[in-house]
């Protein structure tokens, strides 16, 4: 996000990327063990809950809390920059994306939110005018909700048919390639897709074709199926609840300066734990990572600490984020 000239010939926010140099770097171990631990209790919890019907809410519970840490860390492939941590955006289709139907390139256009050029307007992806319209809340949770039923359609039908209609492809690529809760947003140069964001695409719908076959005649207990989709769709209302607490979205279409983006957006300023519960993956400092979007998710602590002990230009705005609770 760029930052507004302080009449000196220089940004306001200089001094403070200046001071977080040393928390640009991704460490690996903090990376794979998250992931790899995310994943064992979901899958365990999915293994769980086929086995034992009375451990079903636990594992229903424990499952979804786990899903949906670990599809989060989408939102930090997307940020990585080319050759970071190539096998872990790998790993992590496999064991995530790919099973849940929402590979790591269905994000790609949340560069575009955090596009000066284009947040707040209908050119972001990520951005509705609830501030204005707060009807827009129930309707967006309930999308949420059916966003798992969604990608079921989407990977059993539409991309099958895409392979040999031309217009099912165009409309494949323009309408549900992308994440979006932008109905106005068209993801232009985004539609390219690289092989392997097609082996992913192609991977998925083997993926829920084979569960449907083998459910059908009976190698695989519906049980599995339905626990699957249950925890998607937990997730996705969670994912959705975080989401609508993630900006004050009062921008009408207009784009915003970084001073009135870095305001529009909030810091879950709550218990360490129910924080990580309802916004993990460092989406607790959602203002941060807008006003220092390289840094990885394990660096916003320290980055959230830095910019509330010392003194720099945007402080003001940046205390300006908290939401209601107890300052960290």
């Amino acid at each position: 996000m760029a930052a507004p000239n302080n009449g000196n010939g220089t940004s306001e926010a200089t001094s403070v990327h200046r001071t977080m140099r040393d928390l640009r770097g991704h460490d690996a171990w903090t990376y794979w063990t998250d992931l790899l631990l995310c994943a064992a209790v979901f899958w365990a919890s999915m293994y769980l809950g086929r086995q034992s019907l009375p451990w079903l809410p636990v594992a229903l519970t424990i499952g979804s809390l786990a899903l949906y840490r670990m599809a989060l860390f989408t939102h930090e492939i997307c940020h990585f920059k080319a050759g970071v941590m190539p096998r872990f955006a790998l790993v992590w289709n496999v064991v995530c994306g790919i099973p849940i139907l929402l590979p790591s390139y269905m994000l790609k256009s949340h560069i575009d939110h955090h596009s000066v050029r284009s947040y707040g307007t209908p050119a972001d992806p990520e951005y509705l005018p609830f501030a204005t319209y707060p009807q827009l809340r129930g309707r967006f949770l309930l999308g949420s909700a059916l966003v798992p039923v969604a990608m079921l359609v989407r990977a059993l039908i539409v991309v099958p048919l895409a392979w040999f209609r031309p217009r099912v492809h165009a409309y494949l690529r323009e309408r549900m390639t992308f994440m979006s809760m932008n109905n106005a947003y068209r993801p232009g140069t985004f539609q390219r897709l690289t092989s392997v964001d097609r082996a992913y695409e192609v991977l998925a719908s083997v993926w829920v074709w084979v569960l449907l076959v083998t459910s059908t005649i009976g190698a695989l207990s519906w049980h599995f199926a339905a626990l699957l989709l249950a925890c998607m769709t937990l997730a996705n209302l969670l994912n959705g609840w975080r989401t609508l607490h993630a900006h004050r979205y009062t921008s009408q279409g207009q784009a915003m300066d970084a001073k009135a983006q870095l305001r529009d957006s909030t810091t879950f300023s709550t218990y360490w734990l129910w924080g990580e519960l309802l916004c993990p993956v460092g989406q607790r400092f959602h203002a941060a990572h807008h006003l220092l979007p390289y840094l990885p998710y394990h660096a916003l602590p320290e980055a959230h600490r830095r910019l509330i002990s010392t003194e720099w230009l945007g402080k003001a705005d940046y205390l300006a984020t908290f939401t209601s609770g107890i300052r960290q």
